[in-house]
């Protein structure tokens, strides 16, 4: 019997299925850190973590990392308040942005380097240990084998036949668990290979040195797609074979990845995200966290609630919009041959309807546009050794007619399915996870549904520029959302006794693992005191779908893409724990200053203080 059991010390986001695609920071954070913080507060805590893998770090694992796998996220941030990360060297080093092993380095020896009663992190993960399912215990107290009381609240069978108990419960798989693939028409008949790119940087050493491998397709629109084909192409032009690299983009899909550029728009900031990820940027955002303190919500309401302040949120992001695509100069010559401006994104950067990423190599684009056959079309089908895309809906030039392209490798960039396979489907609703609608109770779906139309109105009324998104093409749904109590509680669940950390896609993972993962502890141990009651929770959990349905289009479907609103759900979770702490830089600071992780070196100390502990 445990006093608590975490599933995961490794995954994240990227996303998953058609709503979810890449961004590549993690739930191996949010499970590490949920066995930090639940450790500081309860060091004598019988604790057990269970994880799939044979490693830590999830996307960040040894197992996932290749040589042009950089992180996007810089330094300062790509790290926790507690464990300083010691800088890559400067050579490595693009603008902040640096090599993903160093922070598979940095997250193998924080497991280490953290000790609790005699027993680090690591001592207490179960490795090799996939969780099979998950049912919830009698909800009240029972004996257990050795004829003592218990309050096991949860049931986890792993490892095929292992089965425990625990009074709480933190599901930490995130969303990157999963790896989803099209089912293509002629897959039986493809003689190639084929991958998802959660295995690349395991086959990438021996993939991209095989001499017989002269074609590679790619088949995805987000980030980790990009990645993949500079990977390649980077291969391709230092190697001795020469290889021919197309890239497949839906025609019919969100689009390309959106690129945002390394360096900062403002000489005050070292890189594009601490230019963005500042309290000044993040009233610009309408989002409906965070705002309460000090100067956050007249500025939100002077910016999103007039029309003056609406006028500026625009020019900005117009400008912002402008300036990046002339910055990346998609009809550049040098990729006007191999489709290069078939990368620029559908929809204004605001809106985010993409799976927006870094461009983290000084020679990111330049390379794709000069080594990468770039298609936006549909495919039609596979063949023993080639893929064929149909014609252009649009009759765009060049692609009036199907093509064909060999294909030795097929490396499947398509994200990752959302369905938790630890519930059965009926209990994964209940409990506010996304499943799929041909599973979804029509009673429950039903009533949701009727609460989010009546939060749509209250959205638009507190931010009337949602009402007017621009032309994108719609997606019709195939989950229902997440509905989550603050993206971590389930809303109809009193008690207390499970949490869900990383259910969401965010810009910067580390600050909002330590945030959530804080505030979960709190909530397991019912220090929370504000916690409203059921239907409230509900109705603000709706508010929350409806919202993120208006503000982020087709990726807001699911009810958990908050990318660019990490600092103000952080401060929104911080607040609701009466914390201030990682607001100390005065008011020009806390309101201009990048927000860095050491900002919340004193959160957990503030907290224990706060509860006497």
């Amino acid at each position: 019997m445990f006093d608590v059991v975490i599933i995961g010390t490794g995954a994240f986001v990227e996303h998953q299925s058609q709503w979810l695609t890449d961004h590549g920071d993690s739930a191996g954070l949010y499970g590490i850190q949920a066995a930090r913080y639940y450790l500081d507060v309860h060091p004598d805590a019988k604790l057990l973590l269970l994880e799939a893998d044979d490693v830590v770090g999830g996307t960040w694992s040894s197992k996932r990392m290749y040589a042009d796998f950089y992180t996007q996220t810089p330094v300062k941030m790509a790290e926790f308040s507690d464990r300083p990360m010691t800088p890559p060297p400067a050579e490595e080093q693009y603008y902040g942005f640096f090599p993903g092993r160093h922070t598979t380095a940095y997250l193998e020896a924080y497991v280490d380097n953290h000790s609790y009663a005699g027993r680090t992190i690591r001592d207490r993960i179960r490795f090799n240990s996939p969780v099979d399912s998950v049912v919830r215990t009698l909800d009240h107290p029972n004996t257990a084998e050795d004829g003592s009381r218990n309050n096991a609240q949860w049931t986890i069978t792993h490892s095929t036949n292992i089965e425990i108990q625990t009074a709480k419960l933190i599901d930490a798989t995130g969303m990157t668990s999963q790896p989803q693939t099209p089912n293509l028409p002629g897959a039986s008949a493809f003689r190639g290979k084929t991958l998802h790119h959660k295995s690349f940087g395991q086959e990438q050493p021996l993939l991209l040195q095989d001499p017989s491998v002269r074609n590679i397709c790619i088949v995805g629109g987000a980030k980790s797609a990009a990645d993949v084909a500079y990977a390649c192409a980077k291969a391709s032009v230092v190697g001795v074979t020469k290889r021919e690299i197309h890239w497949v983009i839906r025609e019919d899909g969100n689009g390309p990845s959106a690129f945002f550029a390394a360096p900062a728009m403002s000489p005050r900031y070292a890189n594009s995200n601490e230019g963005f990820y500042n309290r000044l940027l993040a009233a610009f955002l309408p989002n409906r966290f965070g705002g309460a303190a000090e100067w956050g919500s007249w500025l939100k309401w002077l910016l999103q609630g007039t029309a003056l302040g609406r006028w500026w949120v625009k020019r900005l992001w117009d400008g912002f919009d402008k300036g990046l695509r002339g910055f990346h100069d998609y009809q550049r010559e040098e990729g006007r041959e191999m489709g290069f401006k078939n990368l620029e994104y559908d929809v204004p950067i605001f809106w985010q309807n993409d799976s927006s990423g870094v461009a983290n190599h000084p020679d990111f684009l330049s390379t794709i546009a000069r080594n990468v056959h770039v298609h936006r079309r549909n495919i039609s089908h596979l063949s023993e050794d080639s893929i064929t895309l149909q014609p252009r809906s649009d009759g765009s030039s060049g692609a009036e007619k199907p093509l064909t392209v060999p294909v030795d490798v097929l490396v499947y960039c398509t994200g990752w399915s959302a369905k938790s396979t630890l519930f059965p489907s009926h209990e994964a609703g209940e409990l506010g996870l996304s499943v799929p609608l041909k599973d979804a109770d029509p009673q429950t779906q039903a009533r949701w549904q009727e609460l989010e139309k009546a939060a749509d109105p209250v959205i638009l009324a507190r931010f009337p520029m949602l009402k007017h998104p621009p032309a994108y093409r719609k997606l019709e749904p195939r989950e229902t959302p997440f509905r989550l109590y603050k993206a971590i509680a389930p809303p109809a669940d009193d008690s207390h006794s499970i949490v869900f950390l990383g259910k969401m896609v965010v810009g910067n993972n580390f600050r909002t693992a330590e945030a959530q993962a804080l505030w979960a502890v709190a909530y397991l141990d019912g220090r929370i005191r504000d916690v409203p009651a059921r239907m409230q929770r509900e109705q603000e959990v709706a508010e929350t779908v409806a919202w993120d349905r208006r503000r982020y289009l087709n990726k807001g479907e699911l009810g958990s893409w908050f990318y660019y609103d990490v600092v103000d759900y952080a401060d929104m979770l911080f607040e609701q724990l009466g914390l201030s702490s990682h607001r100390q830089k005065g008011f020009m600071g806390n309101l201009m200053e990048p927000c860095f992780a050491a900002d919340l070196k004193g959160i957990g100390d503030e907290y224990k203080r706060k509860h006497r502990i």
